[in-house]
């Protein structure tokens, strides 16, 4: 039997949450026994919103925060109300997804090591009808952080990036195996994960949160492997899709100076 902890971060998206939630408790009966579930919602939304959802086949505890305390500012919040270090696996993850019905099936079956750190499953894309990982194969170069924190110090330009060159890239299928750094809207961590590195200390609002967990893995030794057999669905992304884009730029400017600084 494994002991499994979702920390999901909602930021007024009750109704989304509401669905992952009810996928969550689909997922959870399809193993039959074999898995003992905590959600922690992490309710970023001011005011707080009202979540009363009732699972059957897990327990569900919802934290406040009283503020947008951001993405991995929220999950760290629900760490310190629930340890991470009492589960098997730790999972991250926006509201916006829905879980497949074998997922604890496939999670619970999946090859495991001491060396293993996090856990990339696929994340089908509705909207762009891919998956989503691998996010990152292998580690940036230094320069190119660089070169994509300046198109984000300026708006326009990014604008331009985002119609041209990132449009032209091409979709390609990859086979599992390791990987640099999964996609951030649902991440799989394992308690060894926690014993080396801790939990979760990112101190940026929003973005590379990706590259912060991809760092503490190579730094601590751990693997990050693609697993496409275990599966979501995304669709979409909640909050940020309705921010204004010179917000997305500097959250994502920040974002980048702060990993280029810590870990280049």
């Amino acid at each position: 039997m494994k002991k499994v902890a979702i920390y999901c971060v909602n930021y007024h998206s009750k109704d989304r949450l509401k669905h992952y939630l009810l996928s969550i408790d689909r997922a959870v009966k399809a193993a039959d026994g074999d898995v003992v579930l905590d959600v922690i919602a992490i309710d970023n939304s001011v005011p707080a919103e009202v979540i009363d959802y009732v699972p059957e086949a897990f327990a569900l505890k919802v934290v406040k925060t009283g503020e947008n305390k951001g993405y991995f500012g929220a999950v760290r919040e629900g760490m310190k109300h629930v340890d991470p270090i009492d589960y098997d696996y730790s999972i991250i993850s926006n509201v916006d997804v829905v879980m497949e019905g074998d997922f604890f099936v496939q999670l619970i079956t999946a090859p495991t090591d001491k060396t293993l750190g996090w856990i990339a499953p696929q994340i089908y894309s509705d909207a762009e009808h891919r998956d989503r990982n691998p996010k990152i194969m292998r580690r940036y170069a230094k320069r190119k952080l660089q070169v994509l924190r300046f198109f984000f110090s300026i708006p326009p330009l990014y604008n331009l990036y985002t119609h041209t060159a990132y449009k032209s890239k091409k979709l390609i299928k990859h086979e599992a195996g390791e990987i640099y750094a999964g996609h951030g809207s649902f991440i799989i961590l394992t308690q060894e994960y926690f014993k080396r590195c801790g939990i979760i200390d990112y101190p940026v609002f929003l973005f590379c949160e990706e590259i912060y967990l991809g760092e503490q893995c190579l730094k601590q030794g751990l693997k990050v492997e693609y697993c496409p057999n275990i599966k979501v669905i995304d669709a979409e992304h909640a909050s940020t899709s309705t921010f204004k884009r010179s917000k997305y730029c500097r959250y994502n400017y920040e974002a980048l100076s702060y990993i280029l600084k810590t870990y280049y």
